[in-house]
């Protein structure tokens, strides 16, 4: 006699994932659901930036705003998709924190920090772990006499970090991708809105059963590599008159191969590895366009197409301000930049400044298909 199970079946992250067609417009929806307003692309972005930990070459990432905009909620909320043993959250670190930790202490793991200012002092040890994926750091221990010990610590790791900073160290700035809180009107009222119908109902905001799923989801994801057939059809399309892209490039070709690793349950393999499709190129070039459009470049040249505004003449940070609406902090922040690049130069009076040049940044035009 055939028994038949009359129990509910409760949706696993194998049916209800693993058969998704766009796992990123699937995600976006979902974190929507869980309390995030708005901020769609840039959640995608910090998501896959997060997953590509997973990588053997993971991406980081900066998150940009204004206190109080809204940078650690963003990346709090992505970061309750993914499972508690591939994440670590920061609030600080000293400048040799990271070389005293344990040896897998972060390893394929995503690093979220709260606020640069808090771990400024350990650049060095960062940049080092982001380009070399492994920290080897050797010391005297006093414990027991003069002795010579060495500590190492595994990567790779993805960084997340949220700042309030306009600019950053430019050895920094080459290894992130950058994404800037929406600050507008509009988004602060639906943001209102949102909080407002927090008090209105005795629902809670997150649905820790979707998370679940998610969370599950990522675990099942191996570690592999992931090959991009058509890389070499897309590098043409990278501004050669500007070195940096000899560092961009290879973003773009990490958050395709963090879409490949993120459907691997739909994708082809070759032996071991997995073969990302024109499909990931279609939402790493979208989210690759969106960052490329942000960060410190493009914050340079909307303040040099001011000041070009403004004539021949001496102008004041005031100016700026008046035009931009841009804070001090910032205001100041850029006109440093700028005049370390030589695009501006102290003016004839005291506290001015005068126009000497453009900067624009080259043009990134992705095709659409391949």
């Amino acid at each position: 006699m055939t028994v038949v199970n009359l129990e509910p079946q409760i949706p696993t992250a194998q049916s209800t994932l693993q058969q998704e067609e766009n796992l990123i417009r699937r995600f976006q929806s979902d974190i929507a659901d869980q309390g995030l307003v708005g901020e769609s692309r840039n959640a995608a972005v910090a998501f896959l930036v997060a997953l590509s930990a997973k990588l053997e070459s993971p991406l980081n990432l900066t998150v940009c705003g204004e206190s109080s905009a809204g940078k650690n909620n963003l990346l709090d909320r992505v970061a309750a998709f993914l499972p508690d043993e591939m994440k670590k959250s920061l609030s600080g670190l000293t400048p040799k924190a990271l070389c005293y930790m344990k040896e897998d202490e972060i390893e394929h793991k995503a690093i979220i920090i709260a606020e640069y200012e808090g771990v400024k002092g350990a650049d060095y040890a960062i940049r080092t772990l982001q380009s070399e994926k492994v920290l080897q750091w050797e010391f005297v221990d006093t414990k027991n006499g003069l002795e010579k010990k060495t500590n190492r610590v595994r990567g790779p790791a993805a960084f997340l970090q949220a700042t309030t900073r306009s600019v950053l160290h430019p050895e920094n700035e080459t290894r992130l991708l950058f994404i800037e809180i929406d600050e507008s009107e509009a988004q602060t009222r639906a943001i209102n809105v949102r909080q407002a119908q927090q008090y209105t109902s005795s629902k809670p905001d997150i649905d820790e059963t979707a998370l679940g799923l998610w969370q599950e989801h990522i675990r099942s994801l191996t570690l592999t590599n992931v090959i991009i057939p058509f890389a070499k059809q897309v590098a043409p399309h990278f501004p050669a008159d500007r070195i940096r892209s000899r560092r961009d490039f290879p973003k773009l070709m990490g958050m395709i191969q963090a879409s490949a690793l993120l459907h691997q349950h739909r994708r082809e393999k070759d032996g071991d590895s997995i073969v990302a499709d024109l499909a990931d190129y279609q939402i790493a070039r979208e989210l690759f366009q969106h960052t490329y459009d942000t960060g410190p470049d493009r914050k340079l040249e909307e303040l040099l197409k001011v000041t070009e505004s403004l004539g021949t003449g001496d102008f004041k940070a005031a100016d700026i301000m008046a035009k931009t609406r841009w804070k001090k902090t910032k205001t100041y922040a850029l006109l440093a930049r700028a005049e370390e690049l030589g695009s501006i130069a102290a003016g004839d009076t005291t506290g001015c400044y005068r126009f000497v040049r453009a900067s624009t940044v080259p043009p990134l035009d992705l095709p659409e298909t391949l």
